[in-house]
């Protein structure tokens, strides 16, 4: 039997009803003034801790990498300038003792290398620094088994004691063009990466293998000519590569840089380049020397502009996104500090890199160490919660007032490393 309700009419009374929406709706009210503020404070957080972690990865693996250049030429001292590359000559030099220069005119051939404040975009995001350096992989001294009498490599055939695949004559090629970077430059993929060669005194030249003479070398474990391949030394026949070295109009010379050099030689091979750089938004490096010839490939980016996804490059490989600036200070032996790629040589007419005597307080060869300073910017900009518009800020001497600011965050970081081989005492 069904009982009725004692309530006129049952349910709730539209009191009630109204007393619960206005408790659920002052709950939800109270959970969404805790709720959101925590979200925007979690999503701020979030963004620091992104730029935090942006420029931390860059300045360790940059300053990483810079820690590793070297000269491989232990004789000289002061050092000569291979660890860090400013300026270079792109051209063939006739005769043994001539000395390139950069002299600042179209027919020198001079190319910079290194950049204090980028002033073209195509190159690097302006404003940013650009750094070439020589890093050793895997590094071993040759001593050659035939040299030309005159003392010039240049368009004649050396052979070099190399051992490390034999018994097998093809592993043993192998190795050697993998220790001399063969194939590893897009423009002549059958040469070799500019490898060291230097003499009893130090003089120093780049060594570029063009012809590795594949047909002459396919015994060169198992029946190595004689007439190519003997130890000046103990006079034994060994095994040994033959090459040859005719850069030509693509030679590669220091400013200043000694052409002549007295026997005995050695070949550093293993030595390689690598160049760093920050384009629109990206941290990027190249294995290799850089060149403003071929590698004017930074598309660009309009100032405040987002960051957009990575666009490959020739060349060129992206480390770490969101990177904003990059700056090398420079660390002379005498306790100063230059910004620009050695100190003040900034021009072409202002590099006698390996000339001059006294040197320059300003040259190459009186750096002992690098600083180098990275900032970062979270991947978005932060909406509302009061934050304050800020701008990027400067970094050494790179000062961009100019830009307008926004609403991103941004962390620097600085690291100082010193370059082996160097020390105070030059």
């Amino acid at each position: 039997m069904w009982r009725r309700s004692s309530r006129p009419g049952g349910g709730f009374t539209l009191v009630e009803v109204l007393v619960v929406v206005a408790s659920l709706g002052m709950i939800l009210w109270m959970v969404g003034a805790l709720f959101f503020p925590m979200q925007k404070a979690a999503e701020r957080q979030r963004l620091q801790v992104e730029a935090r972690q942006t420029a931390r990865g860059a300045t360790d693996y940059v300053a990483m990498l810079v820690r590793g250049a070297t000269d491989m030429n232990d004789i000289t001292n002061p050092r000569n300038p291979a660890a860090i590359l400013t300026f270079l000559v792109h051209g063939s030099v006739t005769g043994n003792s001539a000395t390139p220069t950069c002299d600042g005119t179209p027919t020198s051939g001079c190319i910079q290398l290194s950049y204090d404040n980028v002033t073209d975009a195509t190159l690097a995001t302006p404003g940013t620094d650009i750094l070439t350096f020589g890093v050793p992989s895997a590094p071993m001294r040759l001593k050659p088994s035939h040299w030309p009498s005159a003392g010039n490599f240049a368009a004649s055939t050396n052979a070099w004691e190399f051992d490390q695949g034999c018994p097998s004559d093809a592993a043993n090629m192998t190795a050697f063009k993998n220790a001399t970077g063969y194939g590893s430059d897009p423009a002549h993929p059958t040469w070799s990466q500019p490898q060291m060669l230097f003499d009893k005194t130090g003089n120093w030249v780049f060594y570029q293998i063009t012809d590795y003479k594949e047909s002459p070398n396919s015994t060169n474990c198992s029946d190595p000519p004689s007439n190519w391949c003997k130890d000046p030394q103990s006079g034994q026949v060994v095994p040994c590569i033959q090459v040859v070295a005719n850069p030509g109009n693509s030679a590669l010379n220091a400013p200043g840089g000694q052409r002549s050099y007295v026997e005995p030689v050695t070949l550093i091979v293993g030595l390689q380049y690598a160049s760093l750089r920050v384009c629109d938004g990206w941290l990027e490096q190249k294995v290799g020397i850089f060149n403003p010839a071929t590698d004017d490939n930074c598309p660009g980016l309009a100032a405040g502009a987002a960051f957009p996804p990575y666009v490959i490059k020739a060349g060129w490989s992206p480390l770490l996104p969101n990177v904003e600036d990059l700056q090398f200070a420079y660390l002379f032996d005498a306790g100063t500090v230059g910004n620009g790629p050695a100190g003040a040589m900034t021009t072409a007419a202002h590099v006698p890199i390996m000339g001059g005597t006294p040197l320059d307080p300003w040259d190459i060869r009186r750096v002992i160490g690098i600083r180098v300073t990275v900032t970062a910017r979270s991947s978005s900009p932060v909406f509302g919660g009061g934050k304050a518009l800020m701008r990027q800020p400067a970094a050494e001497d790179h000062d961009p007032g100019a830009i307008s600011p926004d609403t991103y965050f941004r962390y620097q970081l600085s690291s100082t490393s010193l370059l082996r081989n160097r020390d105070a005492g030059f």
